[in-house]
């Protein structure tokens, strides 16, 4: 069993049938809402910020060359406002234990 974000993104989204598109999709308004309907792992007291989010921002620093967790932190660390508002991050931003936490939940 793969231990990979990806792997883990399609054992949660394995129920969802991709030729027919869902009707609530056209209403999801960006990355972190799409996101955010994988299953939580975390529990609900003291969540600070949305998992959609803390996946997107994860997923942009992925894609901006962040090729580690200590990369991905570190970029989160420069993001500006604007990109932490746009991704709904409005709590301010996440450390790294944050990050490196939820990814090895997702990755159980």
């Amino acid at each position: 069993m793969s231990t990979s974000v990806i792997g883990v993104l399609r054992r949660h989204c394995a129920d969802i049938d991709s030729t027919r598109p869902d009707p609530e999709l056209p209403q999801l308004s960006c990355l972190a809402d799409v996101l955010g309907r994988i299953p939580d792992p975390r529990r609900v007291r003291g969540r600070r910020y949305r998992l959609g989010s803390l996946l997107a921002l994860c997923l942009v620093a992925v894609l901006g060359g962040a090729t580690s967790l200590a990369a991905i932190a570190h970029f989160t660390a420069d993001t500006n406002c604007d990109l932490r508002e746009r991704l709904g991050l409005t709590a301010g931003t996440p450390n790294a234990s944050t990050l490196v936490g939820l990814l090895a939940r997702l990755a159980w």
